[in-house]
């Protein structure tokens, strides 16, 4: 997998679009405060994909309000569990499909926010564009 890009604007609204998908797949709140296992599993699958993408545990901890060692805590966990709850591991692909599908809506972005994402995507073409001809 690909690690995040570097900007603040990017990495906030990836955080939002991944909460915004395991809450939905997971039909819970990841940033209430319960310990129901739906609810630490969904902060499991989180906090998985943010680790995968290369980010700190204390930035994903403060990301869902927990600290750095429930997120150690989750990845060392999460990865037995993925093995033996069939169930789990399928919400964990929705997941992960559903952050890598290109069509993305954009409708709920402020003007601002679509303004940030089109000149870091102007950005990213013009270096790949630099890439392939070198």
């Amino acid at each position: 997998m690909k690690s995040l890009p570097e900007s603040k604007s990017t990495t906030k609204f990836y955080f939002k679009k991944t909460r915004e998908v395991v809450n939905y797949i997971f039909c819970v709140d990841i940033l209430t405060k319960s310990r129901k296992r739906d609810v630490v599993n969904a902060r499991m699958i989180y906090s998985k994909i943010l680790r995968d993408k290369h980010l700190s545990y204390n930035v994903i901890g403060k990301s869902i309000l927990k600290n750095h060692a429930s997120i150690i805590h989750y990845i060392k966990s999460i990865d037995w569990l993925l093995a033996y709850d069939k169930p789990l591991l399928n919400k964990y692909n929705n997941c992960v499909e559903l952050l890598n599908d290109t069509n993305i809506s954009y409708s709920h972005l402020s003007k601002s926010e679509l303004i940030l994402l089109i000149k870091q995507l102007q950005k990213q073409n013009n270096l790949l564009s630099l890439s392939t001809n070198v």
